[in-house]
């Protein structure tokens, strides 16, 4: 069999040198890490903030979390495993982070959590994270790319950000035994699909940089092309990424390069500083960038229930201890001996790139189970969230894996009080390889809707030993009153009707009553492309008082009352970023009562539509709260 050959010493070397690579780049980044992007670039080309072992980055320091799953797990770990970790382990929230624990909290599994009630899953939380699953499977793309998804459908599933840590991925595993960036660069993007907004932004640059425009040119081609306000969009990211890698003539050069490009800095430095090191290794690193840092690894308090190495020659020899046993249990084409032999390295890599094309069309609103003698599947056709007396689809797909004839049933045993369509079991009969789908709705009153709602699927088979019951479990959504719409003024202090009674506990006339499946307040189509002011109430029941962060993030003006207090007002008109952490302008501190609380907001509509969401999160971490309820009123 043809093969790769990687010395220990090397592929030691080349690890060392990612780890050191990223630690080096995040920390020349990480100072000027903004939540918005802006139009000027930034002048640096030496570390602006120097300190010994580099500044603590989520970039690093979740991957550690990642390799102690992986030895408590063992390296056939999936989502659903990290899913675990991200609870145990991870205590800050920013965007995606947050959003996606609280779907977890709430018994959503990857990928839906991922893929639900998520508006960041187009940013860079998993592109930064794709190191480890290079560094487990060195010249092994397809192996680290099953991984890399495996780890982005956690919280990005169903967004550019998948594709974004597949091609860090392949390409960072390429770099263990192929050295031209170009080739590299031609590598990564053949494993995420060419309309994809992150492969249209590497090929601007590799377009640009052919065309001999300069870096500079090419970073406002990029920006022009891909802009996004927040910070952290990945295409954009990935574009300035590019930069960094093909017009760097040196490792300094080409971090400084892509962090000057901005956006989010400390995440393009810290790849581009990976990638550098994978390639050169430690040995050939500049000890003018090395030095300063040290060996130590430097841990945020964001971080808990973590054994993990202190330092990176500790953390280089755990992640080649493990992807000495990847390579062999997966049967890779690479062989860890005593010299190099990349000559065949190439052609073996571009073979194994249909293997990750595969991972193009798994759906992000379907979850897989093996059962061993079947494969099974859920999916949601019309989303997790319930809705009063809205009838939500999803359909079991049953496969048989076995050699033989199959037979048996699909029962659905729905939460208490829902309507489940048809009513009964549902039988099946299967040859080997055969599979066969069943389409159900459900459907429930208000009085019958949780927060958490919890089913099960029942797969009996006949003749066959039983198999593990499959959850089926759904969210409440989201339960408002609107106003109608009032037209001029146009001012968040001219009070309409609804301020008469700002603390009402009760329905009135003039309210209609909606629910929505997500955060999101869909209120523009109201608005019949005209400005206008709306109003909203919310209720939420908290079990006990507690400090909570409000927001309603939003891209035009306004005023948010709490329990019958003025609570907010926008500060100044910003782009819409509805995280749980703060947008900088329409976000508030205040304590929940225990019990019912109310909320009405006053929502400007100016010549653009408007865009509007409804967060509230725990003011430690800005953790989301999964124990409340908002998807009924208090007399309902």
């Amino acid at each position: 069999m043809v093969e790769v050959k990687l010395s220990l010493e090397t592929y030691r070397d080349k690890v060392y040198g990612c780890w050191i690579g990223k630690n080096a780049g995040g920390t020349v980044g990480g100072p000027l890490e903004r939540i918005w992007g802006q139009e000027e670039m930034f002048d640096v080309w030496w570390y602006p903030k120097l300190v010994e072992g580099g500044i603590p980055n989520d970039d690093l320091e979740i991957q550690l979390v990642w390799l102690q799953a992986l030895k408590e797990r063992g390296i056939n770990l999936t989502a659903r495993d990290l899913a675990e970790y991200w609870l145990d382990c991870i205590s800050y929230n920013p965007d995606e982070y947050g959003l996606h624990k609280t779907n977890l909290r709430k018994g959503l599994q990857p990928p839906i959590s991922g893929w639900y009630n998520n508006w960041f899953k187009d940013c860079m939380g998993s592109p930064i994270r794709s190191e480890i699953w290079a560094c487990i499977a060195p010249g092994a793309p397809h192996i680290a790319a099953r991984y890399a998804y495996q780890d982005a459908i956690c919280d990005h599933a169903g967004g550019e950000s998948v594709y974004g840590e597949i091609f860090n991925a392949v390409l960072e595993s390429a770099a263990f035994v192929m050295d031209d960036r170009m080739k590299l660069l031609k590598i990564g993007l053949s494993a995420i699909p060419e309309d994809s907004l992150t492969s249209k932004a590497i090929r601007i640059v590799i377009e640009s940089y052919n065309r001999g425009l300069s870096w500079k040119e090419a970073r406002e081609r990029v920006k022009e092309e891909m802009f996004s306000p927040v910070a952290q969009f990945s295409p954009i990211n990935l574009g300035f990424q590019t930069i960094g890698l093909l017009y760097g003539e040196d490792f300094g050069d080409a971090i400084c390069k892509a962090v000057n490009c901005g956006w989010d800095t400390d995440c393009t430095g810290a790849t581009v500083g990976a990638i550098w090191g994978i390639i050169n290794g430690r040995s050939g690193l500049p000890e003018k960038w090395i030095k300063p840092l040290g060996d130590e690894i430097v841990i945020s308090k964001g971080i808990r229930n973590l054994q993990a190495p202190t330092n990176l020659c500790e953390l280089t020899d755990e992640t080649c201890k493990i992807g000495m046993k990847v390579l062999a249990v997966h049967d890779a084409s690479v062989r860890i001996c005593d010299l190099n032999d990349f000559s065949a390295a190439e052609d073996i890599i571009m073979n194994s790139i249909g293997e990750i094309k595969k991972l193009w069309g798994l759906p992000p609103n379907r979850l897989d189970f093996d059962l061993i003698s079947v494969k099974a599947s859920i999916t949601y056709l019309d989303g997790p969230a319930i809705l009063p007396e809205v009838p939500n689809r999803f359909v079991i797909s049953v496969k048989n894996l076995r050699s033989e004839f199959l037979s048996g049933k699909v029962i659905v045993d729905p939460p208490f009080g829902w309507t489940l369509k048809p009513e009964k079991e549902q039988r099946f009969k299967l040859q080997a390889g055969e599979r066969l789908e069943f389409v159900f709705s459900l459907c429930t009153s208000i009085r019958c809707i949780e927060t958490s709602n919890h089913g099960t699927v029942k797969i009996l088979l006949d003749q066959r030993p039983d198999v593990l019951r499959l959850p089926l479990n759904f969210v409440g959504g989201f339960r408002w009153l609107i106003s109608e719409v009032f037209g001029e003024p146009l001012s968040l202090d001219i009070p309409f009707p609804p301020e008469n009674d700002v603390d009402s506990m009760s329905l009135e006339d003039g309210w209609e009553a909606v629910s929505w499946p997500e955060n999101a307040l869909e209120i523009e189509p109201l608005f019949e492309g005209q400005p206008g002011i709306i109003y909203l109430r919310h209720f939420i029941y908290s079990p006990e008082e507690r400090r909570a962060i409000i927001g309603v993030p939003n891209n035009s003006r306004m005023k948010l009352w709490l329990n019958g207090e003025i609570l907010h007002e926008t500060e100044k008109i910003v782009p819409l970023r509805p995280n749980y952490s703060g947008d900088g302008s329409n976000y508030a501190r205040a304590t929940l009562k225990k019990g019912w609380n109310h909320i009405m907001v006053k929502i400007l509509r100016g010549e653009k539509p408007i865009e509007a969401h409804f967060t509230i999160a725990h003011e430690e971490w800005s953790r989301g709260m999964a124990d409340i309820i908002q998807h009924r009123f208090p007399w309902e």
